[in-house]
């Protein structure tokens, strides 16, 4: 048998993106998609790489083969070249890392906005809240340039101050905590804490194959003396395939989000721990502010990280 719900912020449905400005749907969409593609084309430039060295190791086997496979190692290296100057002049980084600056930014605004906190607080009229919030939300999108990436579809014809921000925001203290601690710290804390596990995974997962293809392509080095007549360069491959691997792992940063998402789940539910305390509308604005500030400190960091590796 379903329980009752016991309380108004129950009845609520979760706060999802549909519930957010437009322009958080927009530029979410938009950094989503230009991750993507720059990856796709990142792994796409990796692969050719050991592809090239693949088939130029091989020619040296296969006489017969020699001009086809030096051909394809050949091509498979110039295709890399191009993928290369693509990945450059695209700049579909620079659009995924300034559209995810954008969402970040703008859902900051949306909850400062639904709890009453700073700069929106409960006591202006809802006019005023308003108008605050478009102006900062049209700060936030002048603040970053898109290179190629365009903030448009259906997503930019909806509202900017949605009827459920608007429906939250009028709604008492007790209540308005309830739904930003469901809905925003444990929600982030939650998606930090399995971004963390699953970075952490893929760091050994990835140092592993590192390891293995070192391994490898020493033990083919060593071969090579052994048994001269042997014309295939397995340690040449293996060594693409080692410096490939961790040149991906430099890419994702595994390590380093592993141990900053970890960190920031663990801030996050220490500021959670005094939501018991908030007991007014000043304590509620401090409260949300400082949680949001830690979220944005996480997202500030991971921007910098990815601008200094690139």
């Amino acid at each position: 048998m379903s329980q009752e719900p016991n309380s108004e912020s129950d009845r609520l449905a979760i706060i999802s993106a549909e519930d957010l400005p437009a322009l958080y749907r927009a530029s979410d969409r938009l950094a989503t998609r230009a991750q993507r593609s720059y990856l796709r084309l990142a792994r796409v430039n990796l692969a050719l790489i050991v592809a090239g060295a693949f088939c130029t190791s091989w020619a040296a086997l296969s006489p017969e083969l020699r001009a086809y496979l030096a051909i394809g190692g050949a091509t498979a290296l110039t295709a890399g070249l191009s993928a290369t100057a693509f990945l450059r002049f695209a700049e579909h980084d620079k659009d995924w890392f300034n559209a995810r600056a954008i969402a970040e930014s703008v859902k900051t605004i949306s909850w400062k906005y639904m709890t009453g906190a700073e700069p929106y607080p409960e006591a202006i009229s809802g006019q005023d809240a308003d108008m605050r919030a478009c102006d900062d939300l049209r700060s936030v999108l002048a603040g970053r340039t898109l290179s190629g990436g365009v903030l448009g579809g259906l997503d930019a014809s909806t509202e900017q101050i949605t009827a459920k921000m608007r429906q939250v925001r009028a709604m008492d203290l007790k209540i308005r905590k309830q739904i930003y601690v469901r809905d925003r710290i444990r929600d982030q804390r939650t998606w930090y804490a399995k971004r963390a596990e699953h970075n952490l995974h893929s760091t050994r997962r990835w140092f592993a194959l590192v390891a293995a293809a070192q391994l490898l392509g020493a033990l083919a080095a060593i071969a090579l003396v052994r048994w001269p007549e042997f014309e295939f360069n397995a340690a040449a491959v293996l060594s693409s395939v080692a410096a490939a691997c961790l040149a991906w792992l430099q890419l994702k940063q595994h390590q380093e989000l592993s141990h900053s998402y970890g960190m920031a789940a663990q801030e996050l539910g220490f500021i959670e721990a005094r939501a018991p305390y908030v007991q007014s509308e000043s304590d509620f604005s401090e409260f949300v502010s400082d949680a949001e500030n830690a979220i944005s400190r996480e997202h500030t960091t991971w921007i910098a990280r990815r601008e200094f590796v690139k």
